[in-house]
């Protein structure tokens, strides 16, 4: 409406009518009246009048300026909020497949030019991430750096036992099944998953677990394989943490700090 939007305008109008109307008063006092008493009253009381309309009103409009902007920058917070526990209860999900991965042995860089895209894809808001949950984003990006190295490792010691195998033309097709098999081996844990698929496949393989049966792990290779697979299960550990701490921030109904999208909560 045109009044609420012209308030200082009317409250400039109603000052100077007060104005007038005193100025009037004070006129008559000094010359019909010849009353200095009176007319030193209707000052003083124009001046409290004038100065509770521009204060009340003034005051008013700022008070009702900063509760709008307050509750724009809630509404504004809580959209962000939002958008943010999808991303982390995403992200809780990622990092409980990374975990089961890990476990099972698998090589998540194998056809991958960036290590850390193979593992981690990067979200539009994963900054805001950092600047809203702080510690979960250290902790996170940590444990991505640990099992980007634990990765590259687990290729070294792969390409180690991979060109210790000598195969024939027949069992070349077995090198991919074969290879994460004997390095659980050598780390003294079961073949995983990849052997039993030869053994359950409607072709047998004898010749491929005739190799594994009969392959040799040398000491060194032997405690590699154990460190490795002793790492994998503590990031594996760490994955899942992660995983559940994810999912208890993206429970939180407060959104704390700030960043492009969203001014932090004292910002006046």
């Amino acid at each position: 409406m045109w009044p609420f939007e012209h308030l200082i305008f009317l409250t400039g109008l109603a000052v100077l009518a007060v104005v007038i109307v005193a100025s009037g008063g004070l006129y008559l006092s000094l010359t019909a009246l010849r009353d200095h008493r009176v007319g030193v009253q209707v000052m003083t009381v124009t001046a409290t009048i004038a100065i509770a309309v521009i204060f009340s009103v003034g005051l008013g409009q700022l008070w009702g300026a900063r509760r709008d902007r307050d509750e724009r920058v809630w509404a504004a917070r809580g959209r962000h909020l939002g958008q943010l526990q999808t991303l982390l209860r995403m992200e809780a999900e990622s990092l409980k497949a990374i975990g089961q991965a890990l476990r099972a042995g698998r090589y998540l860089t194998q056809v991958a030019n960036d290590a850390r895209q193979a593992i981690w894809q990067d979200d539009t808001l994963t900054t805001d991430v950092e600047r809203h949950f702080p510690e979960y984003y250290r902790e996170r990006e940590k444990l991505i750096r640990e099992i980007v190295e634990h990765d590259s490792m687990l290729g070294r010691i792969r390409q180690v036992v991979s060109s210790s195998l000598q195969l024939t033309e027949t069992t070349e097709r077995y090198r991919q099944e074969l290879v994460p098999a004997l390095v659980r081996k050598c780390g003294g844990a079961a073949p995983g998953v990849s052997l039993v698929r030869l053994a359950d496949s409607s072709s047998p393989a004898p010749d491929a677990a005739q190799i594994f049966d009969r392959y040799h792990c040398t000491a060194d290779l032997t405690r590699m394989c154990q460190a490795l697979l002793d790492r994998a299960a503590d990031l594996a550990d760490a994955a899942l943490q992660a995983s559940e701490a994810a999912r208890r921030y993206a429970e939180e109904t407060v959104l704390h700090g700030s960043c492009t999208y969203v001014p932090a909560e004292d910002s006046r």
